[in-house]
């Protein structure tokens, strides 16, 4: 999972050390399982390829975190899969809105979501700010 996540930093300076960084992702069932979020991780020919998760941070809210697609992989619709399942899965939960944060310098990141929200039918609810952060209200 450091791996993944690492390959996705490349390039950017997060002005933070790497350790503090990945505090999360070294205590999955503490940061996002006990609080009644979800972290799942995606398999291709039993290698790591795909995670994400959320953490909840309210009845009705949660954090989207960590979604990472492995570079190769990227445009062949396995980030879609993910964030549809994490949906579904904050839903059935009692998520009806997920926040984010996404760097500027990360245009294409921001156009994923963009695109993964706007696409659909009915009413689609998408806020960014000039910070990167993103909410969306989920159904």
């Amino acid at each position: 999972m450091l791996a993944l996540h690492r390959s996705a930093l490349t390039g950017f300076n997060l002005g933070m050390t790497q350790q503090e960084d990945e505090v999360d992702l070294v205590a999955i069932e503490q940061v996002y399982l006990s609080s009644g979020g979800e972290f799942l991780v995606g398999l291709l020919d039993g290698r790591l390829v795909a995670m994400g998760g959320f953490k909840r941070l309210s009845d009705t809210l949660a954090e989207l975190r960590r979604m990472r697609i492995e570079r190769a992989l990227q445009g062949r619709g396995y980030g879609t899969q993910l964030l549809q399942e994490l949906e579904r899965r904050a839903f059935q939960a009692g998520i009806r809105t997920f926040c984010l944060q996404a760097a500027q310098r990360r245009p294409l990141t921001l156009e994923f979501y963009a695109q993964a929200w706007l696409s659909r039918d009915g009413p689609r609810l998408l806020w960014a700010s000039g910070d990167g952060s993103v909410q969306q209200d989920i159904r």
